[in-house]
């Protein structure tokens, strides 16, 4: 079951979001809330835990804004928010993508539009189990920790080099490797053409504090997915998982390149 709440001043607003809603009915069993102010908001956030949340930017008794300032401190604390407006300034921007507000929903909007963000959230809390290569064992617990704290759910393993990975792996489990490029042993390049022989559907991701061009491109030849330059967090993780599974980018999310020498390229070039 998913809980949903649809905070708007707005009755056509709150329809239209119930109507999108419905579109998904078939899918998941859905128990939704509506709020008709943000006090009212802020109340049933109180009160129990909400997983998705529709929130108004300008509501009388508490602007949306507010509401997801205040959603930190509630049962709904992990909530997925969604603001709704005609627009926004780059002040409320600032708050909402501090406060971690997930995506933007620009009135007037239409069911299908409202569809596609529950459907982005039904992808992103599927389970992906992911194997985490690197012969720290430090960095193979801050990693999981990163991990933990994405908007995505892992099933996360581990391992401490390319060997005992290709063990791991040779079980078809794994939807997703996360891997450093130097261990002794084979490295991660090794470690990545070995996978590209068994399987052309797991998804490789190389940890590196490297940034060079030449090592880029020959991960980018082997099959790699793309590269994720020490230190990252979160929301890298979260950025490469919208590009993996085709979502729309959320508003207050991360745009990052999977390759950053495409995008140095890019530059170059003007295109």
């Amino acid at each position: 079951m998913i809980r949903a709440l649809v905070a708007d001043d707005s009755a056509v607003a709150r329809e239209v979001v119930k109507d999108g809603i419905k579109l998904l009915g078939s899918k998941r069993y859905f128990d939704v809330t509506i709020a008709e102010n943000g006090q009212q908001a802020l109340n049933i956030l109180q009160s129990k835990p909400v997983d998705i949340a529709f929130v108004d930017v300008n509501m009388p008794g508490a602007s949306g804004p507010e509401v997801v300032a205040a959603m930190q401190q509630t049962q709904s604390k992990g909530c997925t928010s969604v603001v709704m407006s005609s627009s926004l300034n780059a002040r409320v921007e600032s708050v909402l993508k501090e406060f971690g507000a997930y995506h933007f929903l620009q009135k007037p909007f239409r069911a299908e539009n409202v569809a596609e963000i529950i459907s982005s959230y039904i992808t992103m809390n599927e389970c992906y189990p992911v194997l985490i290569v690197d012969d720290s064992a430090t960095m193979r617990k801050l990693t999981r920790k990163i991990l933990e704290t994405s908007r995505f759910d892992f099933e996360i393993s581990e391992a401490d080099s390319a060997e005992t990975a290709l063990l791991a792996i040779k079980t078809g489990k794994f939807r997703m490797v996360i891997t450093d490029f130097n261990m002794p042993g084979a490295d991660g390049l090794e470690l990545a053409g070995s996978i590209r022989e068994l399987s052309s559907k797991i998804a490789i991701y190389m940890m590196s504090t490297n940034d060079t061009t030449y090592l880029e491109r020959s991960a980018a030849f082997i099959g790699i997915d793309g590269f994720l330059k020490k230190p990252f967090n979160a929301g890298d993780i979260d950025a490469l998982m919208h590009k993996l599974l085709g979502l729309d980018d959320p508003r207050f999310g991360k745009v990052r390149d999977v390759f950053s020498f495409l995008e140095r390229e890019r530059l170059k070039t003007g295109s």
